[in-house]
């Protein structure tokens, strides 16, 4: 039996993130701290879930990036329709939020696909889960 291969570390990786957020300047904040982190990914950005949902049909998201509350289809919507989804259930996600209750824990705790981090957290902590998120993917396919 072959030795499992090590994980490729996140900058070694060719990766696209959608990152939802509607607050412009959170938003501009986590565009460039990813691309400076990661100088190879693309960052395709939306401001709310449905509009997430159109980028995911243009683009191959391997990471989405996501808040919770936004106007129109806020972050709870777009993962239930995420989840519903045969081709996109598996999407990794990180839930970056200001709610950080036991009830929001609980709800998604049984998802192996997602992680929460509250708001504000690190550039080192984004990228900390979101190698542990794709850790279990292939180098090519994340």
């Amino acid at each position: 039996m072959e030795p499992s291969p090590l994980p490729v570390p996140l900058s070694q990786r060719t990766l696209t993130i959608l990152l939802i957020e509607d607050s412009d300047t959170v938003r501009k904040f986590l565009h460039h701290a990813l691309q400076a982190a990661l100088p190879g990914a693309t960052v395709v950005e939306a401001v709310e879930g449905r509009a997430a949902l159109r980028e995911l049909t243009r683009c191959r998201a391997d990471l989405i990036i996501t808040d919770l509350q936004m106007p129109g289809m806020d972050g709870r919507a777009f993962l239930a329709t995420l989840r519903q989804n045969p081709v996109l259930r598996s999407k990794r996600v990180l839930v970056l939020s200001s709610d950080n209750s036991q009830d929001l824990l609980e709800r998604y705790a049984s998802d192996p696909h997602l992680a929460i981090l509250p708001k504000p957290s690190t550039g080192a902590e984004i990228l900390r889960v979101a190698q542990d998120l794709l850790a279990d993917l292939p180098a090519g396919v994340a």
